[in-house]
């Protein structure tokens, strides 16, 4: 009765407090990008594990406290919407779970759910002998790994033939919620995963090419089962219908999803952050085969694909575009990263993509890109490219020693990480084979 309780309308943070509090030895996490994706679907599946089906979960936030304040503008205006006040008081950060495994002297076994994504987070890999990967929520191309611990339906990936089957992997978890949830569902969660699938399917935009036939339908029943009435003080994305003499509330999803997605897509944020901060931001992690080693197997080498909310032209022009690019890439041990440009037109309006690939010099760069536009890989995702003058401070700095860059129009805005990710593995495969 105590955990049912929670499901009123300040229940969440009363949930997140008590587990801040008293942390429990099974945490769910999403992925090191840490996107309103991965912080919303860990937070909504705890409570609805926790409330619906009595088990002890406690959600983490897979990026610092100082990056969920000052790097997630639509993420803590999306908790705002929701009506959870001063969030990052009430949350538990990657730093926190580290240093409680750190601490854990009687070395007991941690159970973990993976959402949004179907691989141990990186901070985690050096505790992963004392973890225990037991369920995953996922919507990206399923690695394979944890199969002993996390199977049956225990293992979600919606991810088939080089697509993803959700949007969202907050769609997922709507989906879970229907399933174990009776009666009106708190507007806290309502307001939660309704956010992020608007923002995740671009508000069920069909022409985008992220949507599915399961967020729609999520978001139906979201919009119909979700007490609204507990949320009526943020009146300007609630709508006051008037039946007979009795008021019905229900959400503006336009007006919602603007709110979110233009915090998102802010001008002035992504103005102010570093070329470092912004490859940051949003970065994933990829592997190819390269080289053979002395046993005769090949090795995989790591690339990263990382998301930039701006047009490619304006952030190249960024200073210290080349030497910060560089020594994020070396950070990271890395000699090859795409960024992905992702914004809205400022003269239509439309929504528009860039892809850009650069590389230290000792990378065979403009021949790999001369590979990737012939290949079946590259046909297969469409993805459309024109290739861009490079803005003339790249193409022509001093210290651009050490630094490659193409930059490219991608016309079919449809393809994203998803697919743009796993093509790149296999392109670099091929081509790593080639140059054996």
């Amino acid at each position: 009765e105590h955990m049912l309780r929670l499901a009123s309308s300040y229940g969440m943070e009363s949930f997140l407090s008590e587990r801040k509090s008293n942390p429990t030895n099974h945490f769910v996490i999403g992925n090191d990008a840490g996107d309103a994706d991965s912080i919303v679907s860990a937070i909504s599946l705890a409570f609805i594990e926790s409330v619906y089906e009595d088990r002890s979960i406690t959600p983490i936030v897979s990026i610092s406290k100082e990056s969920f304040i000052h790097e997630r503008p639509e993420v803590n205006l999306l908790f705002t919407y929701a009506g959870i006040q001063f969030a990052s008081d009430m949350l538990l950060f990657v730093n926190d779970m580290t240093s409680m495994l750190r601490e854990d002297k009687a070395k007991q076994r941690v159970n973990i759910t993976l959402v949004d994504q179907n691989t141990l987070n990186h901070r985690l890999k050096a505790f992963a002998d004392d973890l225990a990967i037991v369920e995953i929520v996922d919507h990206h191309k399923d690695m394979g790994k944890f199969q002993k611990t996390c199977f049956g339906n225990d293992r979600t990936v919606a991810f088939s033939r080089s697509r993803a089957l959700v949007a969202s992997a907050c769609t997922l978890v709507a989906e879970r919620l229907k399933r174990v949830a009776s009666g009106r569902y708190p507007s806290v969660i309502g307001a939660l995963l309704l956010g992020v699938i608007l923002m995740d399917s671009v508000n069920l935009d069909q022409s985008i090419g992220k949507v599915t036939q399961r967020d729609r339908d999520a978001v139906t029943d979201i919009l119909s089962k979700t007490d609204w009435e507990e949320g009526v003080p943020l009146s300007n994305i609630y709508i006051n219908a008037e039946d007979g003499g009795n008021n019905h509330y229900y959400v503006d999803t336009k007006a919602y999803f603007e709110i979110l997605q233009n915090a998102k897509y802010e001008p002035s944020f992504w103005d102010t952050l570093s070329v470092t901060k912004a490859l940051g931001y949003d970065a994933k992690y990829f592997f190819y085969s390269s080289h053979l080693n002395t046993d005769g197997y090949s090795t995989k080498t790591k690339f990263g694909v990382a998301a930039v909310l701006m047009p490619g032209v304006k952030f190249m022009e960024k200073d210290g575009f080349v030497s910060e690019t560089l020594s994020f890439m070396r950070s990271e041990q890395i000699s090859f990263l795409s960024i992905m440009f992702a914004f809205y037109d400022d003269t239509t309006g439309l929504f528009r993509r860039e892809l850009s690939f650069c590389s230290e010099e000792s990378f065979p760069l403009e021949d790999f890109v001369t590979s990737v536009v012939v290949s079946t890989h590259y046909q297969e995702v469409n993805l459309q490219l024109k290739k861009m003058e490079l803005p003339g401070r790249v193409a022509f700095e001093d210290d651009q020693k050490g630094l490659k860059a193409f930059l490219f129009l991608q016309e079919n805005v449809q393809p994203s990480r998803k697919q743009i990710g796993p093509m790149l593995e296999k392109q670099l495969s091929s081509f790593a084979s080639v140059m054996l």
